[in-house]
């Protein structure tokens, strides 16, 4: 099944790039909302978010926060993270030591700047979770934006622009290429809800140095399931 999301995926990302070649949408150009994009396409949100990223990494689209997709102009260096690679426990462990270095400090940056605004859309994003029902439904989404919503809340603009270039690729998927790596379960959900609440608690507190450490551990603990998978 996730095998035929990605297909979905990089078709919708393949048609859109034809499209922005062919002039259709010119460079600077807002392309069509997801829900707009969902109809003409007739699939999900998730798998247009992931077209999106996917272009976003080819340096054809640029996101603004607020106000929608545009068509980039070209040129330049881009950094490119493929949806089809996710896969790949390398793909994966890098990914995650990205994040790791950029998340921890948003997570700091959150407790000390957020404000009342910033903190309602992180904890609305983690209320999301906290039925495991539909955080199971959707895991990947909903994790990617209680994270959007701490890089938000951090008061630097370049943070959720770098979570918004990266898209909800970075989150390790649910059902994953490789046959050794299992499938997220009901008990790992509880277990990231419970970090998630840790972090969230954290900034509510203002308390900079835990909402670091709570982060750190949420990010280190899925770096260390899948260092055991490779290592396996």
């Amino acid at each position: 099944m996730k095998r035929r999301r990605d297909s979905l995926s990089s078709i919708v990302a393949k048609d859109i790039a034809e499209r922005i070649d062919a002039g259709e949408y010119a460079v600077g150009a807002r392309i069509p909302v997801e829900a707009k994009l969902g109809e003409i396409y007739n699939v999900s949100r998730t798998v247009v978010r992931e077209a999106i990223a996917h272009l976003r990494s080819e340096g054809l689209v640029e996101s603004r926060q607020g106000v929608g997709v545009f068509v980039a102009a070209r040129g330049g260096m881009v950094l490119k993270i493929s949806p089809d690679r996710l896969g790949e426990l390398n793909e994966i462990l890098e990914i995650l030591e990205l994040r790791l270095g950029v998340e921890v400090e948003a997570a700091g940056l959150a407790a000390q700047r957020r404000d009342e605004a910033g903190l309602r859309r992180i904890l609305d994003a983690f209320e999301r979770t906290t039925d495991l029902d539909v955080f199971s439904a959707n895991p990947r989404e909903l994790d990617f934006d209680f994270h959007m919503a701490i890089a938000e809340a951090s008061g630097n603009n370049y943070m959720p622009r770098f979570m918004s270039f990266i898209g909800p690729v970075i989150i390790p998927r649910s059902q994953l290429i490789h046959a050794s790596i299992p499938k997220i379960t009901r008990e790992y959900l509880a277990k990231m809800l419970e970090e998630h609440r840790r972090i969230a608690d954290a900034i509510e507190r203002r308390d900079v140095l835990d909402a670091r450490d709570a982060m750190r551990f949420h990010l280190v603990g899925s770096l260390d399931r899948y260092r055991k998978l490779k290592a396996a």
